[in-house]
């Protein structure tokens, strides 16, 4: 999906606070929420006869990963960066405006980094954020 307009922010503060922008978003593959399926079928059933049934087990906040564009020496980018390498648990949050109008506020553990590559005055790269726990879903105000 195309991230016109989206924005990615980082916390310093464990989540308190988000300041302004540390990239725009070029691209993004939205993080797909699931849940675990356990197989719970009761042999004998005559109703479910020769069909297994299933019950929601664990959710999943799912991985988003996106293309991100920023300028040289931008240190909140350099902290994700840092991150990946020792394995820093972040908080992070995408604001989508209108007409989304929504906010995603996760923590997350850096699970990719693409190569930089340089455009004009600034840089572009891929970054991949596994969520871990409950994301937030709000509105944007």
């Amino acid at each position: 999906m195309n991230g016109d307009f989206v924005t990615l922010h980082r916390s310093g503060d464990g989540g308190g606070t988000f300041g302004s922008a540390i990239a725009s978003i070029q691209n993004i593959e939205a993080a797909e929420h699931t849940a675990d399926m356990q197989e719970n079928t009761e042999y004998g059933n005559t109703e479910d006869a020769g069909w297994k049934t299933y019950e929601p087990g664990m959710k999943d906040g799912g991985e988003y990963t996106v293309s991100i564009k920023y300028k040289t020496g931008q240190t909140e980018v350099d902290a994700i960066l840092d991150s990946f390498e020792n394995g820093t648990l972040e908080h992070h949050q995408l604001q989508f405006p209108a007409p989304i109008s929504r906010k995603k506020t996760f923590k997350a553990y850096v699970s990719k980094v693409g190569t930089p590559i340089p455009k004009g005055q600034f840089i572009q790269r891929v970054i991949g954020l596994k969520i871990t726990g409950k994301p937030k879903d709000e509105a944007l105000t």
